[in-house]
């Protein structure tokens, strides 16, 4: 999916900023840069997805049409300078979700589905895009690191354009993908119970009429 601005870090959150916001209610405070020269140094960075404990962090760094996946670390009182996620740095990768608890994380990638095959083609913007489409992946949290990812069911992968993934408590899974009516963004929850996905129903807000993007649900 191709950046078309602009993108930094910024922290509205207590814990990274604490003046004031002019004008604003008591408690709110100014949003900040994150971590500038470590962290928010590049043109273009996206979608930070940090552990529970706050102390881990990954994100997506690139260009208008290419990004990668890098993981910082807070050690004492300082972050690490980011590297490439174990999981990343060959394909197009981006937009990394956190389970509320953890224990695993969601994120966008244009890799092959099948292992040889091409990266995946996306379809945005009315156009088609070789290469630069998106599935949802995943991978777990183990005693050393990280599981290889594997790929999310089809009846959440239904297209190669698929976007945006956030995750609620109890697994639910929340994500973008256009209409196929309109071609338009939608926003989509996979309701997970008994160990699976059920079939993704759109938003009751997102009718496909306008463009829907980036769902960000409170766990």
């Amino acid at each position: 999916m191709r950046i078309t601005k602009p993108l930094c870090f910024v922290a509205a959150l207590s814990a990274f900023a604490s003046l004031p916001a002019a004008g604003a209610p008591a408690g709110v405070v100014a949003p900040t840069v994150f971590e500038p020269g470590i962290i928010s140094c590049a043109p273009h960075e996206a979608a930070p997805a940090f552990t529970p404990d706050g102390r881990t962090v990954f994100f997506q760094r690139g260009n208008p049409s290419e990004a990668t996946i890098l993981v910082s670390h807070r050690e004492g009182g300082d972050w690490s300078q980011p590297t490439i996620a174990p999981f990343s740095g060959r394909w197009n990768d981006m937009e990394p979700a956190m389970a509320p608890d953890g224990s695993y994380l969601i994120f966008v990638s244009s890799r092959p589905i099948v292992p040889g095959g091409k990266s995946i083609d996306g379809v945005f913007n009315g156009k088609r895009h070789p290469g630069h489409g998106g599935n949802l992946w995943r991978v777990d949290r183990t005693a050393t690191g990280w599981s290889k990812p594997y790929r999310l069911p089809e009846i959440v992968n239904s297209s190669t354009t698929t976007f945006s993934p956030s995750i609620a408590r109890d697994g639910s899974l929340y994500f973008m993908h256009p209409d196929k009516t309109t071609g338009r963004f939608r926003l989509y929850r996979a309701q997970w119970r008994d160990g699976r996905y059920l079939a993704p129903v759109p938003l009751p807000f997102s009718t496909g009429a306008s463009t829907d993007v980036d769902p960000a649900v409170d766990p």
